[in-house]
């Protein structure tokens, strides 16, 4: 192994953040590295390609309940893993307790469900593509079919 095979040296891809109810991410790990914060915390960060876009990403699991159920499932390079924020618990003091919903499947394979819903969405974002190439001709041809189209 080269010193540049070394996750800690490697910049990552554009970061991600679980935000809101629903936010998910998901896509074959390429490395999962211990990132330290300015307070001196220590928490995982996963280095991934996500199912998506294709693109090289990175999540920083900061809030609690993301770190401890990576803990406990221990993903590695080469696995497949999914993050969702399920929820988000009001706390006293303006604070917040994010819940996930964290998948790992050893070897790099999705769920036969999650599999699925990941080539459903990047049928769905190259088809979004496809009509944002179109010329203004071929778009009224398109829209003029569909409104003669026999309902299903």
């Amino acid at each position: 192994m080269s010193v540049w095979d070394d996750p800690d040296l490697r910049a990552g891809g554009e970061f991600v953040k679980l935000e809101n109810r629903g936010d998910r991410v998901s896509g074959l790990i390429t490395a999962v590295r211990s990132h330290t914060f300015d307070d001196g915390k220590k928490v995982p960060q996963v280095l991934f390609v996500d199912d998506v876009t294709g693109d090289e990403r990175t999540w920083t699991a900061g809030q609690v309940q993301a770190k401890t159920k990576l803990s406990e499932l221990r993903p590695e390079a080469g696995d497949w893993f999914s993050a969702e924020l399920t929820d988000i618990e009001r706390r006293a003091g303006g604070k917040t307790l994010k819940h996930f919903s964290i998948e790992v499947n050893r070897g790099g394979r999705p769920a036969a469900g999650a599999a699925a819903a990941g080539a459903a969405a990047a049928q769905q974002t190259d088809m979004a593509s496809v009509f944002a190439n179109l010329t203004p001709e071929q778009r009224a041809a398109l829209q003029q079919q569909a409104a003669t189209a026999p309902p299903f």
